[in-house]
């Protein structure tokens, strides 16, 4: 064998050793890539499957025309509900210190501030109940209570400022619909009227309440 066909060989083999080695790193780093790939598309199935974080629910027992209620409302439950939407669900049941007469045509009412309270009452009940959106309804019902002395008349005005379903609650207030939904809220503040003296109530589940009565 002369020295030149061996140098040609060795030669050869440099070039194919050096082929060999960058295959290999080119493979590496594909393999690498695709492995980042499949983490990626397991992560998020991963984080699908942690629970949800549960809300804290508040029941907030109240009257339209409680000056107590109102604070409460504006100044505290508001406030806090645009702070943690995620993570306060609120429960509204307007009624107060009100009597449900069951008559043969429905229910009539006898509210602590008089007929208009009870007008006022049965409207927020409606609005309750035709609003689904959470943060829409606690914005529609914490304007109306603002000045609930005129309801009808709160209610258009507030109904101007908030897309809301105005003719479903009009019509929900004039018709025995009202004021089977604020009877059915006279049961459940009957229901803790045997824990709770009267003011608005807040009730987190788990927690005592201890509110004392704010009107004689």
């Amino acid at each position: 064998m002369g020295l030149g066909s061996f140098r040609w060989r060795l030669v050869i083999i440099l070039i194919v050793g050096l082929l060999l080695w960058q295959t290999s790193k080119i493979w590496l780093a594909f393999l690498q890539d695709d492995a980042a790939t499949q983490e990626l598309q397991v992560t998020p199935s991963s984080q699908k499957d942690k629970p949800a974080r549960q809300k804290v629910h508040i029941a907030v027992y109240y009257e339209a025309l409680c000056p107590d209620s109102r604070s409460f409302v504006v100044k505290q439950l508001g406030p806090t509900y645009r702070k943690l939407p995620d993570s306060v669900e609120v429960e509204l049941i307007p009624y107060g210190k009100a009597t449900t007469v069951k008559t043969n045509n429905g229910y009539e009412f006898v509210c602590q501030h008089g007929p208009i309270e009870c007008q006022a009452n049965i409207i927020h009940a409606c609005s309750i109940d035709v609003i689904k959106e959470p943060s829409t309804r606690l914005q529609f019902i914490t304007c109306m209570i603002e000045n609930n002395i005129e309801p009808v008349e709160i209610m258009n005005t507030c109904a101007a400022d908030i897309s809301v379903d105005l003719e479903s609650i009009r019509t929900c207030s004039n018709t025995a619909r009202g004021k089977e939904l604020l009877a059915k809220y006279g049961e459940m503040t009957s229901a803790l009227v045997s824990r709770v003296s009267f003011g608005h109530a807040p009730t987190p589940p788990g927690a005592r309440n201890s509110l004392q009565s704010t009107e004689r």
